[in-house]
């Protein structure tokens, strides 16, 4: 089995030596909640919610505090990716949808970014409102940068503008808008290294929050989120699928455990060069790379070979037994292609790319055949796919695996 990249602990247990371990800082403020909701409780309460945004609220499911069922939160994810991913959303069926997100929306011109922001938020909640007509919307405020981050006095005021959109729409919408702010006020919240993300600890505190603040004990909610992807999951449980957020849309959207998947959006070669020694920690008996979509607008053919010639080495001289399965980059939608033309070299890259693999002796994997026998739906960009792409993609490659 490939081993978990995140922690596996009791999570009780965590949550109990959280509680014990809270100290108050000068000024007062507890780092940690004075009484925490145990987990089981809290699994129970949110059992019918569904959490949806960018990797900050994916962080609820390290240390298992939430079962990935209930959270779809990836890295680089945007208002509109999420919109492309609304089918999943419903597919889901929660009673309950938390959205979070806006992070990766911040941009220049202000005003510009602003107007997108909000219209694209807008139609979520309208597209969720009216797929999912019972279930109630809660919309999070964007949490702030670390004040210690060299960027926070260019991003929280641009925060601050963006949640005034929020609290905003959600009231035109008739949708509740939950401002975290209290909970910096309240506790001394540990930031990660980058400012923007946070420690595990964060993440019981923000749950008992919003049960508190939604009063979750007294609501009715319905039948528990499940995962309908067990077979998926069992069938790649010794394979890592690394490359970029084509590939990561398998931990978004839960097809895959997040530790069978090291695919960050905009990722490339050189990008990936560096998981190599992630991938190893991993000790899987199957990698499944695709890569591609990025480098081909920054490199040419011969430079893109050669990069993934060093990747493949890498990766053999650290997991000499692994099957390394090579995925032909995808086509794109026509949309796509007048937006950047030099997604027209794609088949001349895969034809570079097979006799690669021929050469050094890896599967080349084509994936023209999903495209020739499914109806593909490409999401807003023309180059990422809606869900109902990765079923056949991923039983394309189950015989693989056998």
């Amino acid at each position: 089995m490939v081993k978990r990249w995140v922690s596996i602990v009791l999570s009780t247990v965590i949550l109990s030596t959280l509680v014990a371990c809270g100290a108050a800082d000068d000024k007062g403020n507890t780092q940690l909640a004075a009484t925490q909701v145990p987990v089981g409780t809290v699994q129970e309460l949110f059992g019918s919610s569904l959490f949806v945004g960018d990797s900050i609220i994916g962080g609820l499911t390290n240390d298992d505090l939430l079962p990935e069922a209930n959270v779809m939160g990836g890295l680089g994810a945007t208002v509109q990716t999420t919109l492309d991913n609304v089918e999943e959303i419903v597919s889901r069926g929660p009673s309950h949808v938390f959205l979070s997100m806006g992070q990766n929306d911040l941009g220049e011109p202000l005003e510009e970014a602003k107007n997108t922001f909000e219209q694209e938020y807008t139609m979520l909640v309208d597209c969720i409102k009216e797929l999912l007509p019972a279930a109630r919307v809660y919309v999070l405020s964007i949490t702030p940068i670390e004040e210690a981050s060299p960027v926070s006095a260019l991003m929280n005021p641009q925060i601050e503008t963006f949640n005034e959109v929020l609290q905003k729409m959600a009231k035109e919408k008739g949708v509740e808008y939950i401002d975290l702010a209290p909970i910096f006020r309240q506790h001394k919240i540990q930031y990660d290294e980058d400012g923007s993300h946070f420690t595990n600890a964060f993440y019981p505190i923000l749950l008992d929050y919003l049960k508190e603040w939604t009063d979750m004990a007294n609501q009715s909610r319905g039948p528990a989120v499940t995962d309908p992807n067990e077979a998926y999951k069992a069938a790649f449980s010794d394979s890592v699928f690394l490359g970029d957020s084509l590939l990561g849309a398998l931990s978004y959207l839960n097809k895959l455990d997040q530790a069978n998947v090291i695919a960050p959006r905009g990722a490339t070669l050189d990008f990936t060069l560096p998981n190599v020694e992630k991938l190893a920690s991993l000790v899987p008996e199957h990698v499944f790379i695709l890569l591609g979509s990025n480098d081909i607008r920054l490199s040419d053919k011969q430079e893109f070979v050669e990069r993934y010639r060093q990747l493949i080495d890498s990766i053999r001289n650290k997991l000499p037994k692994a099957k390394l399965h090579i995925l032909s980059i995808p086509p794109v939608a026509e949309e796509a292609l007048k937006q950047e033309p030099r997604y027209a070299d794609i088949t001349d890259f895969n034809q570079a790319l097979e006799q690669l693999t021929d050469e050094v002796k890896v599967d080349f994997v084509d994936l023209s055949p999903i495209f020739a026998t499914n109806k593909i739906h490409y999401a807003a960009d023309g180059v990422h796919f809606k869900p109902d792409f990765y079923p056949p993609f991923l039983d394309y490659l189950k015989e693989l695996v056998k």
